[in-house]
C-alpha cells in the first residue's frame, strides 16, 4: 500500500509540473504572439487580412498596425483604405507604407478620412501595409480600419479616374498660381468626393460636338464638367445697360447668348448633357468700412479657400459659366499665369466667370480672367468680354481616348 501511495503522489506531482510548464509556455507564447483579434475578410474579390483586427486601440505613444490585401480575381481591382469611427479624444499623426509599387508613402494627421484612394491591385497580387500611429496627445483612443473595394465601371468618370494617379492634395496652396502639372486631385464636400484637374495638365482634353473642351472636374454624382477650350467669337456683356444690378442669371444677357450658342452647337447632343446647378454666389459680406460686397471676395482673395459648395443661388441649367472658385482650383489667382490649362494664348480681351465680387452703386462687378491668365477681381457687368461655355456630361456617357490633345476623350 505504501508503495502504491508513493507512486500516486509521484504521478500527481508529475502532472502538476507538466501543467505549470504548459501554462508558463502558453503565457510566454501569448506575450510574443500578435493579437488574436486578427481576421480575414473576403469582399468583392479582395481578401483582406487584418493582422491586428479592424478595431484599433491606441493606448501608448506609438502603435503599429499591419494588414495585407490580396486580389483573388483575374482582373485588376481598385480599393480605398479608410479610417472610420474614431472614439475618444485624440491628437495623432500617421504613416502608411507598403511593398506595392502602385502605392506611395502617405503621411498626415489621423482623422476620419480616406488614407489612400483608388489604389490599383493587379490580378492575384498581394500587397502588405504597415500603419504607424504616433500618439501626440498621449490619451487613449480607438478607431476602425476599413479596406473597401470600388465598383469600377466603364463610365466617363471612371475612365478618367483609372487613367490618372489620384492625389489627396494639391502641390501648391490656393494663394499661389499652379504652373506645373499637378494632376487630378481629390476633394470632399458635403455631397461626397469630387476630383479636379490643376495646373499645366495635358490629359484633360475632350472632343465633343465639333469643339475641343477641357475637363474641370468630376462631380460628386460622377457627372463630368467641361469648359470650352477657347472662347466665343464675339464679345458679350454679362448684363446690358438696361439690366444693371440684375442678379438673376437666367434673365441676363449672358444667359441669352449662352442659350443661343447651345442651340447652334449642342442641341443635337442634348441627351448627353446634364441639366445641373451652376453657382451664382451672391451671398453678401460687410467690409470693415461698412461697404457691402460679395462673400467671394473674402473667400478667394483673403482666405484663399475656393469651394464647390455654393453659398448663394444655385441656377439649374444645361449651360453656364465657370466660377471664380473653379478658376482658383484649376491653378489661377490674381497673379498672371500662362502655364495652366485655362490659359488661352494670344487673347487680347478677358473672359467672364459667373462669380460677382462687388456692388458699385448698383452696378455689379464680376470676376474675369484676363489675357495673362490672372483672375481679375471686379469687371463691370456691362463690359464686353469673351464667354467660355461650361457644360456637364451625364454620368452614363462612355468614351474612348486618353485625354491627350492627340487622342482626346471622345464619346462612343
Amino acid at each position: 500500500m505504501r508503495t502504491k501511495y508513493k507512486i500516486s503522489l509521484l504521478t500527481i506531482a508529475i502532472f502538476i509540473l507538466l501543467f505549470v510548464g504548459v501554462e508558463i509556455h502558453y503565457q510566454a507564447y501569448m506575450q510574443n504572439t500578435p493579437s488574436l483579434s486578427a481576421f480575414i475578410k473576403v469582399t468583392e474579390g479582395l481578401s483582406i487580412n487584418y493582422l491586428d483586427g479592424t478595431n484599433i486601440k491606441v493606448d501608448k505613444d506609438r502603435k503599429e498596425v499591419s494588414f495585407s490585401i490580396t486580389n483573388q480575381l483575374e482582373t485588376p481591382i481598385y480599393y480605398d483604405i479608410n479610417v472610420v469611427n474614431i472614439s475618444g479624444e485624440q491628437k495623432a499623426t500617421y504613416r502608411l507604407t507598403s511593398n506595392s509599387e502602385n502605392f506611395k508613402e502617405m503621411l498626415g494627421n489621423l482623422e476620419v478620412k480616406s488614407l489612400a484612394s483608388r489604389v490599383k491591385i493587379l490580378p492575384h497580387a498581394t500587397e502588405k501595409y504597415t500603419l504607424e500611429i504616433i500618439n501626440l496627445g498621449q490619451a487613449n483612443f480607438s478607431f476602425e480600419l476599413e479596406v473597401k473595394s470600388l465598383n469600377v465601371d466603364n463610365s466617363f468618370a471612371n475612365t478618367i479616374l483609372n487613367q490618372n494617379e489620384i492625389k489627396e492634395s494639391p502641390m501648391t496652396t490656393f494663394n499661389q498660381v499652379a504652373v506645373l502639372d499637378e494632376g487630378l486631385i481629390k476633394g470632399t464636400s458635403t455631397n461626397g468626393s469630387y476630383y479636379y484637374f490643376r495646373g499645366n495638365v495635358s490629359n484633360n482634353y475632350v472632343s465633343f460636338a465639333g469643339n475641343m473642351w477641357r475637363i474641370l472636374r468630376i462631380n460628386e454624382d460622377n457627372s463630368v464638367k467641361l469648359i470650352l477650350d477657347g472662347t466665343s467669337p464675339n464679345l458679350v456683356s454679362l448684363n446690358t445697360n438696361e439690366q444693371l444690378g440684375n442678379n438673376d442669371f437666367l434673365t441676363s444677357n449672358m444667359y441669352q447668348n449662352l442659350s443661343t450658342w447651345y442651340t447652334s452647337y449642342l442641341q443635337e447632343y442634348d441627351n448627353d448633357i446634364l441639366s445641373t446647378m451652376y453657382c451664382l454666389d451672391n451671398s453678401l459680406h460687410t467690409n470693415s468700412d461698412g461697404r457691402i460686397d460679395y462673400l467671394s471676395h473674402v473667400r478667394l482673395f483673403t482666405d484663399y479657400a475656393p469651394s464647390v459648395v455654393c453659398g448663394g443661388t444655385n441656377v439649374t441649367a444645361k449651360i453656364g459659366l465657370i466660377t471664380g472658385d473653379e478658376v482658383v482650383m484649376a491653378g489661377g489667382s490674381n497673379a498672371a499665369n500662362q502655364n495652366y490649362f485655362l490659359y488661352i494664348p494670344n487673347l487680347e480681351v478677358s473672359w467672364w466667370t459667373m462669380t460677382p465680387m462687388a456692388n458699385n452703386n448698383g452696378t455689379i462687378g464680376y470676376m474675369a480672367v484676363n489675357k495673362d491668365g490672372a483672375l481679375e477681381q471686379s469687371v463691370l457687368e456691362n463690359s464686353s468680354l469673351f464667354m467660355r461655355p461650361v457644360i456637364t456630361l451625364t454620368r452614363r456617357v462612355k468614351v474612348t481616348g486618353d485625354g491627350t490633345l492627340d487622342n482626346p476623350y471622345t464619346l462612343k
